[in-house]
C-alpha cells in the first residue's frame, strides 16, 4: 500500500507513478524536495499525495459498517446533527477518513447543505499550515481543495511563530501546542462547541508503549480520552461572572485501526497525504511505530487494547471521585482563583491516586494549561497537604495570577502562586526561603 513508499530527490519534481499490487492501483503526485538537514536515507521532506482509482475497491469496502460505527460513537459523545462541528484536518488518511465519516453523518440528519448549496451546514475543517517547510503552503491549499470537494467548508491557518520556529527536539510538541491553540481560536471565532480529531486505536497503542517507557502511572497508560474539554486561554468577565470558552474534544475513531483509515479513504474514493516526517527515526513515537510493525495486526493488539481498557476504567473511577471532590471542596472566586476547603476535602481519607489527580486538576485550571502538570510540582503539594497541620487550617487558595496585595502570597515552584490569609496579619517569619514556602488561610 502507499504507506510503504518513500520518495526523495535533490530537486523539486512532479511525477506520476502507478503501482500494481494485490491492493488497489494507486497514483501519486509527489512534490519531492531534498531537505537540507537530512539526507535521502533519513527523511524526505515532501509529502506524497495518494488517491485510490480502483473501482473494485469501492465495492469491497463496506462503508455502511464504518458509518454505523461512527454514528454510534457520536451518539455516545452526546453530539447531535444540529451541533456546529470542527474537524482537525492534516490531509493524512486518518483525518481524511474522519472527513468522509463526518460528512456522511452530518447529511444523514435533517441538516443538509447551507444556503449556498455547496457546503454542509455546520461542518468546518481547520487545516493548520505549520510553515516548517517551503512546500507546506501549497500542500495545505491542495488539502483544502480536496476537503472542499467533499462539501466541507475549510479554514487554513498558518502558524505565527512569534518566538521563532521550534527546535528539532521540541518540534512535535510545539507543533501540537500550536495546532490546538489554533483549533481553539477558530472554534471560538465561529461559535463552534465540538472539535473532532482523528486519533485511532493504533495511535492509542503507540502512546501506551511510549508512556510505559517513561514510567507513566496507570492514569497515563489509559491513553487518550474519548471525550474531554479543551479550555481556551480567553477568559472574559461578562454579566458579573467569569466566562471561559471551552470546546468538547471528541476522538470518535479510537475503535478504528490504521488499516480502517485507508479502507475508508479507498471505499469513498478520496485522496490522502503521506507525510514522510512520520517515518523519521528522530522522534520516539516514530521509532515505536516502526518497532511495533505487524504486531498491531495480530492478537498482540487486541491484548494491548484490553490492558488500555482496564487503565481507562481505572481513570473513569478516579475522575468520578475527583468530580465529587471538586463539587464538594472547590470554590472558584470572581478574582480568578480556586479555594480548596481542606476540612471538606479531608485528605487523610482519600487514596493517593485520587488526591494526586485532584491536585493536578486544580493546578491545571489555575495555570490554564492544556496538559496536566508534570514533574514534582503536584507531588510536592500532595505531600504538603498530607502533612499539613490541620488544626485551625481550613482553606488553601490557588491563584491564576499574582494578587495585588504584596506580602500575602508566595511562588510555588516558580510557576504557581499559593496563598493563605492569616487571621489578622502576616507572620514575620512566614517566609524564610524554604524549598516550599506557603502562608496559611485560617478558618473564620
Amino acid at each position: 500500500m502507499a504507506r510503504g513508499l518513500v520518495l526523495c530527490s535533490q530537486t523539486r519534481t512532479i511525477a506520476k507513478l502507478s503501482f500494481f499490487l494485490p491492493y488497489p492501483k494507486l497514483w501519486f503526485k509527489p512534490h519531492c524536495h531534498h531537505h537540507p538537514c537530512y539526507g535521502p536515507q533519513n527523511i524526505p521532506s515532501a509529502r506524497v499525495f495518494c488517491h485510490c482509482v480502483s473501482s473494485q475497491t469501492l465495492n469491497l469496502v463496506d462503508m455502511a459498517k464504518y458509518n454505523e460505527a461512527f454514528s454510534r460513537r457520536m451518539a455516545m459523545a452526546g453530539i447531535k446533527h444540529h451541533n456546529r462541528i470542527a474537524l482537525g484536518v492534516s490531509g493524512g488518511p486518518d483525518s481524511m477518513a474522519l472527513c468522509v465519516l463526518a460528512a456522511s453523518w452530518k447529511t444523514e440528519g435533517l441538516y443538509g447543505f447551507d444556503n449556498s448549496g455547496k457546503f454542509i451546514d455546520g461542518l468546518f475543517a481547520i487545516i493548520v499550515d505549520h510553515g516548517l517547510r517551503s512546500e507546506s503552503k501549497d500542500e495545505a491549499s491542495l488539502v483544502g481543495n480536496r476537503v472542499s470537494e467533499m462539501g466541507i467548508r475549510c479554514k487554513i491557518v498558518r502558524c505565527d511563530w512569534l518566538n521563532g520556529k521550534p527546535k528539532q527536539g521540541h518540534l512535535q510538541e510545539s507543533a501540537r501546542d500550536m495546532r490546538y491553540k489554533i483549533f481553539q481560536d477558530v472554534c471560538m471565532q465561529n461559535q463552534i462547541s465540538v472539535l473532532l480529531v482523528a486519533h485511532h486505536a493504533d495511535d492509542q497503542a503507540e502512546l501506551f508503549i511510549l508512556r510505559s517507557s517513561r514510567d507513566s502511572g496507570v492514569l497515563g497508560l489509559a491513553g487518550m480520552a474519548f471525550t474531554s474539554q479543551v479550555f481556551s486561554s480567553h477568559t472574559n468577565f461578562c454579566n458579573n461572572d467569569w466566562k471561559n470558552h471551552s470546546v468538547l474534544l471528541v476522538r470518535p475513531l479510537l475503535d478504528f485501526s490504521k488499516e480502517d483509515m485507508y479502507k475508508i479513504c479507498q471505499g469513498s474514493n478520496r485522496g490522502w497525504v503521506e507525510d514522510p516526517t512520520n517515518r523519521s527515526p528522530l522522534f520516539a513515537r516514530n521509532r515505536i511505530r516502526a518497532s511495533l510493525g505487524n504486531l498491531l495486526s495480530g492478537t498482540f493488539n487486541s491484548e494491548l487494547q484490553a490492558v488500555i481498557s482496564v487503565c481507562r476504567r481505572t481513570r473513569i473511577y478516579v475522575d468520578q471521585i475527583c468530580n465529587s471532590l471538586i463539587k464538594q471542596s472547590i470554590t472558584v472566586m470572581d478574582q480568578g482563583f480556586a479555594v480548596i476547603n481542606l476540612k471538606t476535602l479531608n485528605p487523610s481519607k482519600i487514596e493517593d491516586i485520587c488526591l494526586s489527580k485532584f491536585i493536578t486538576l486544580v493546578l491545571q485550571f489555575v495555570s490554564q494549561r492544556q496538559r496536566p502538570i508534570r514533574g514534582s510540582t503536584s507531588k510536592l503539594l500532595l505531600q504538603y497537604i498530607r502533612t499539613i497541620p490541620c488544626k485551625g487550617t481550613e482553606h488553601i487558595a490557588a491563584f491564576l495570577s499574582e494578587p495585588l496585595l504584596p506580602g500575602q502570597t508566595c511562588y510555588f515552584m516558580n510557576r504557581f502562586i499559593i496563598s493563605w490569609k492569616l487571621s489578622k496579619e502576616i507572620s514575620s517569619n512566614w517566609f524564610r526561603g524554604e524549598p516550599l514556602s506557603l502562608s496559611y488561610l485560617e478558618g473564620d
